[in-house]
């Protein structure tokens, strides 16, 4: 049995980098927040939505897929889903041949909050979104002059 190699402790700039990226990560989803509740929206709706929307062409929007995508177990997940249709902005929709099979479709108004939200993000992306690439390239550059 082979000995697991003890990573390298940080050093003070990686420190500063990592932190910076915390806190870059951290205000940017503040601020989605923020601009979700402003229009009238839970931050998780708009979470559930863009995670449908950018889910690989190849998996469906099931359930148990969203769960996985927005981190959330099983139950917590099927409630979002239900505020959510009832908000009208997503429908169930069932499999033609299997219809156990529940997948999720946005409707229009869903697509309109989709936009509004996705364009606030990377309009506030383009202003942290160089910070944030920053901190991330001084914590890859360090790690692969040493080895880690």
């Amino acid at each position: 049995m082979s000995k697991a190699k003890t990573p390298r402790p940080l050093n003070p700039a990686e420190y500063k980098a990592l932190a910076e990226f915390r806190y870059q990560l951290r205000r940017f989803l503040r601020n989605m927040e923020e601009h979700a509740r402003g229009i009238g929206h839970h931050p998780q709706q708009y979470q559930l939505l863009l995670a449908i929307k950018g889910l690989p062409r190849e998996q469906a929007p099931t359930i148990g897929a969203l769960a996985d995508r927005m981190q959330l177990n099983h139950n917590s997940t099927v409630e979002l889903i239900d505020r959510c249709e009832k908000r009208g902005l997503l429908r169930r929709v069932k499999g033609a041949a299997d219809r156990r099979m529940v997948t999720l479709a946005i409707t229009s108004d869903g697509e309109r909050m989709l936009r509004q939200q996705a364009s606030a993000a990377r309009q506030e992306l383009q202003t942290v979104g160089p910070v944030l690439s920053e901190s991330i390239r001084q914590l890859l550059r360090r790690s692969k002059h040493r080895g880690d």
